[in-house]
This record gives structure tokens, C-alpha cells and sequence, in this order.
């Protein structure tokens, strides 16, 4: 389920069973690093939606968090968003592509997946390391919903 309203509804009517929140972190970069920034957050938009896709009923993938930089009101701002989204549901989950993360709040579940670049990248291929990507944050989530 997405941030739709069509899935809003559905949510609400079997909200007992989806109790994941989903929300991508991307980090937006006009310097030097912007080819590599639009290449993480789209990889790591990528991996949500296929997420998503194989999770649907379970996990409600929340509109994309996007910084500029990891810093102490990033941090907090990240925060405000895990409380409020706990408030409804009973995990929340932070996937990105962006190591730096890992350190800056190992108190929040967040879920670091290197990228993958795409770019020159057939679409069978592409598709094959979307699974292979996402069955690797399955087993993640299955250790956090205690079924491993």
C-alpha cells in the first residue's frame, strides 16, 4: 500500500494486519555529488516499490524523506516522523542508500542497501537485482516481525 488514498482506505479497513511503515530516506545533492545522489534516491525509491509490490497487505510504503544533510535536526525531524507513524503503526522502517545513516541513529530501525547503478543496466537485469535487493531487507523485516 502507498500514500493513495485508495490505499488509505483499504488500510483503515485492515489495518490490523499491516503494521509496517515504510519510508525511504534520500539525500538531495546539487554539488558535485548530484549524478550519485539522484542515483541513490532513485535506487532506493526502486527498492521500496518492489517492496511494496511483495509486501502489499503488510507494509505501507510512506512518501520518500528527503535532507540535504545527516545533522542533528535531520536527525530529530527523522524522529518526528517515526513517532508519527508509530502512532499508527507498530514498526517503522527507514531504507536508504546512504551508509551515513547507520551511524547517525542506531537507535531507529534503519535499513542501509548499498545502490546499485542502473544506469547502462538492461531491464531484466535491473529487475533480477531488485529481488535479489529486497529479498535481503525481507529477512530484515522478518527478524523485526520475530518470525525468523
Amino acid at each position: 500500500m502507498r500514500w493513495r488514498i485508495a490505499d488509505a482506505e483499504a488500510y483503515l479497513q485492515a489495518a490490523d494486519y499491516i503494521d509496517t511503515a515504510v519510508i525511504p530516506l534520500i539525500s538531495i545533492k546539487a554539488d558535485h555529488q548530484f549524478k550519485a545522489s539522484v542515483e541513490k534516491g532513485e535506487f532506493t525509491q526502486l527498492i521500496c516499490e518492489e517492496l511494496e509490490r511483495q509486501l502489499k497487505g503488510r507494509v505501507y510504503l510512506f512518501p520518500a524523506y528527503t535532507y540535504i544533510d545527516i545533522n542533528e535536526t535531520t536527525i530529530q525531524e527523522l524522529r518526528y516522523w517515526k513517532k508519527e507513524a508509530g502512532s499508527r503503526f507498530r514498526h517503522v522502517v527507514f531504507l536508504t542508500a546512504e551508509a551515513n545513516w547507520e551511524d547517525a541513529v542506531s537507535e531507529e530501525k534503519v535499513v542501509y542497501i548499498p545502490s546499485v547503478p542502473f544506469e547502462h543496466m538492461n531491464d531484466s537485469l535491473k529487475r533480477r537485482i531488485l529481488e535479489d535487493k529486497t529479498g535481503e531487507i525481507l529477512n530484515v523485516l522478518l527478524q523485526l516481525w520475530g518470525t525468523l
